[in-house]
């Protein structure tokens, strides 16, 4: 296990290099880590340096920033939204989501989706009109919309049973958080049951399903989606992350680089907050 002196410097050092702006693996990440840090440690300097990447991921944010979750606009969205819901910062929501709002809309409405993956596909846009409707805002009428438009779609490839075994879970996982929201906690009920009805769903594999996470955070993302204790085995990883040396970090990312190891750090030594893993 790193020293988190060890992944502060890495991270601060790293901070101004790293180029991509994203969630998964940039900047966005990184700001979401100081921020949590800043809250834990209650040094500002570290509060300000998350301002500083979210100051620098706003003015990387051009036309060839694709949708897509894991390195482009709806999840960098998502981790705007994150932090403000947090209450980590302030912000004008407009300043910041106007050009957001516009552009996911854009693309849920007109542009064609590459699957329905939450890394890089429908569902990743459906999270960020999610996370956008959990507040009270102005433009509720378009984001409501643009999800219910997305919500239609991947009911009818339900319907079509068209949806392949590999983009089931992001799609299960899609309606259960669409159906949190008081104004479609209804509507699509119906969808959510037809996804539960899956052998992927209603016989998960923790081993199996979202390999593109850490142990940790597929554990964690198993109690919050699918109602199973598995404190034991949570209790038990921890224990082989304390003794993982995790020499071979290569990533700076929040999926599986230093910025989730100083996340997962602040849960080990501190019992800190695990809501950041919910952004995966």
């Amino acid at each position: 296990m790193k020293s988190i002196e060890n992944i502060l410097q890495t991270l601060i050092i790293n901070g101004t290099l790293t180029e991509p702006p994203g969630l998964f693996n940039g900047k966005t990440g990184m700001a979401v880590f100081f921020f949590h840090y800043a809250r834990l440690s209650g040094k500002e300097m570290f509060e300000e340096y998350a301002l500083d990447l979210i100051e620098e991921v706003r003015k990387q944010i051009t036309i060839m920033v694709p949708p897509r979750y894991d390195t482009g606009l709806a999840g960098i969205g998502v981790g705007f939204e994150y932090i403000l819901q947090n209450n980590f910062m302030e912000a004008d929501d407009d300043e910041i989501f106007e050009d957001f709002d516009a552009r996911m809309y854009r693309n849920a409405m007109y542009e064609p989706y590459f699957d329905l993956s939450l890394e890089r596909g429908l569902t990743g846009w459906g999270r960020y009109f999610i996370y956008r409707l959990r507040r009270n805002r102005k433009k509720q009428n378009k984001l409501h919309e643009a999800l219910t438009h997305i919500a239609n779609e991947i009911t009818n490839k339900i319907a079509e049973n068209t949806i392949p075994e590999n983009e089931q879970p992001d799609v299960y996982r899609f309606f259960h958080d669409l159906t949190t929201l008081p104004i479609f906690s209804k509507k699509f009920l119906n969808s959510l049951q037809q996804c539960r009805k899956w052998k992927c769903i209603s016989e998960p594999d923790v081993q199996k399903l979202f390999p593109y996470m850490e142990h940790l955070q597929r554990l964690y993302t198993f109690q919050n989606y699918f109602n199973m204790d598995l404190n034991e085995k949570i209790a038990q990883e921890w224990k082989n992350w304390e003794e993982l040396k995790n020499n071979s970090l290569t990533d700076i990312g929040l999926l599986k680089g230093w910025t989730a190891e100083g996340l997962l750090h602040l849960i080990y030594s501190h019992n800190h907050d695990v809501s950041w893993i919910s952004l995966l």
